[in-house]
Formats: C-alpha cells, sequence, structure tokens
C-alpha cells in the first residue's frame, strides 16, 4: 500500500476511522479475500452495507480486475474514482431492490447486521448474491449467550453505537450460514485483547494527528489480530467473523 499514493492516502483514512478499527477490519477483509483468490475464482465483489466506501475502494485498487459493488442506504463519502467500482443506494429488507444486485464470487458485510431489526431477512438476502462455489464473509461485534441476554449491555450497545442486538455468537453465526445454504469455512474472533484496545488507547491518549504519519506500523500491528479461535467472552475479543462456500 505504501508505494501506491492512492492506497496510501486511503489507509490513513481507514487508520482514523474507528480508532484504528478500520485498518483492523480491513486486515480481516483481505485475509477472506485471499482465501477465494486462491481458489481460483474472484471476478466479482458485493459489499453489503458499505457505509463510507472506504474498505470497496481499497479493494478496487488492489484487484483492478475485479469488479467492486458496494449497497448501502446512505451515499458512500469516499472521493475515489475507479472503472471497476461503484456504488448503489438502497434497502436489502426491498425485495425488488435486492433482487437486482448484481451476483458475485465474494459477497462481505462488516459490522452492520447488527444495525437492523430483521437480519434475518438482510442475512438470506446477501446469500442469494453469492454465485454457487462462491464466498460470503461476515465480521460483526461478538455476543456470547449470556451477553445476548445481559439487558444492560443491549441497552448500552443501543444507546453508544445504534446495535440493535450486542453482537453474535459463534452458534448463531454457524446456524445463520447453514440455513442460508452456506458451508461454514471459518469461524474467529476479532479485535483480540490487548492489542486493538492498546491502539485505541493510544490514539485516545495522544491523538490522531500525532499518530497519523505512523499508520503503516499500526497497519502491522494489526496483521497479528488475524488468528484462529473463538473467544470465551468479550473481554478476549470485541469482534467475531466467519467466512464460508455456497453450496449448489
Amino acid at each position: 500500500m505504501l508505494a501506491d499514493p492512492l492506497l496510501s492516502q486511503l489507509g490513513r483514512r481507514l487508520f482514523t476511522l474507528d480508532s484504528g478499527l478500520g485498518l483492523y477490519r480491513l486486515v480481516h477483509l483481505h485475509d477472506a479475500l485471499t482465501n477465494a483468490a486462491n481458489r481460483g475464482r474472484l471476478r466479482s465483489i458485493l459489499s453489503v452495507g458499505s457505509g463510507g466506501g472506504i474498505h470497496e475502494a481499497v479493494l478496487a485498487r488492489l484487484f483492478p480486475q475485479v469488479e467492486v459493488v458496494g449497497v448501502d442506504l446512505r451515499e458512500p463519502y469516499v472521493d475515489v474514482k475507479l472503472d471497476n467500482l461503484r456504488f448503489v443506494r438502497g434497502d436489502l429488507t426491498d425485495a425488488s431492490f435486492a433482487k437486482q444486485l448484481p451476483f458475485a464470487d465474494f459477497v462481505f458485510s462488516i459490522e452492520c447486521l447488527e444495525h437492523i431489526s430483521d437480519d434475518r431477512e438482510v442475512f438470506s438476502a446477501m446469500s442469494r448474491r453469492v454465485t454457487p462455489g462462491g464466498m460470503l464473509y461476515v465480521e460483526v461485534p461478538f455476543a456470547s449467550d449470556e451477553d445476548l441476554r445481559n439487558e444492560t449491555l443491549i441497552k448500552e450497545q443501543m444507546v453508544l453505537h445504534e446495535h440493535v442486538r450486542p453482537g453474535y455468537s459463534a452458534e448463531g453465526l454457524r446456524a445463520s450460514f447453514e440455513w442460508n445454504d452456506v458451508s461454514v469455512e471459518e469461524i474467529a474472533g476479532t479485535f483480540w485483547f490487548p492489542m486493538q484496545p492498546l491502539v485505541w488507547f493510544a490514539m485516545e491518549r495522544f491523538g490522531e494527528e500525532s499518530l497519523l504519519e505512523h499508520w503503516p506500523e499500526f497497519l502491522e500491528l494489526a496483521t497479528s489480530d488475524v488468528r484462529k479461535g473463538v473467544q470465551a467472552h468479550r473481554g478476549q475479543a470485541t469482534g467475531i467473523k466467519a467466512l464460508g462456500v455456497r453450496r449448489g
């Protein structure tokens, strides 16, 4: 990324996104995409809940031969123009809109489902856009079964982050994949303690601007967050990811 001025610019923007979490999300997403590319079928990418569009712009730049489409309720704020990148505005709970979206070899959603009341419908809609043999990647906040019953945590997450649920368990993610004809390849934790919390603390203590020139080093640190296994509780890691292959 450092040798490409555009990627370097986007990397800086990801560094300032959610106290460094933007870089962590990219590292996990790239790991999943590498898995898909190694299978020899990565011609198209569909992002569900693309938000500002920065991750999608990075992917379009990294994979110029791949068509990247982002869909969200709002317009993206990223100001990058690439021939293989476009954004669509719409609601996946609208069946007629969902059917108009392109099929893709790799469909992903990052920290979107926890904001949606009817998450099952959206999960099914995006699963149906994965080509047979293609891959689905989902990254969401983690919540154990106990967390999902914790009224205090539920209220806190709604107030602080507008989450309609505190997160998802490994069992819940696995069930959602299987219900939608997607075979799970991997489920693992993300945003592990203590590394990511220390990044957040550093940014709070010293400020984003003073650390911005060091974003490549923080990106390197983020690669250590890619590891096997699922956490037992939120004190170990606050996110969880799942990667699967569409049957058929």
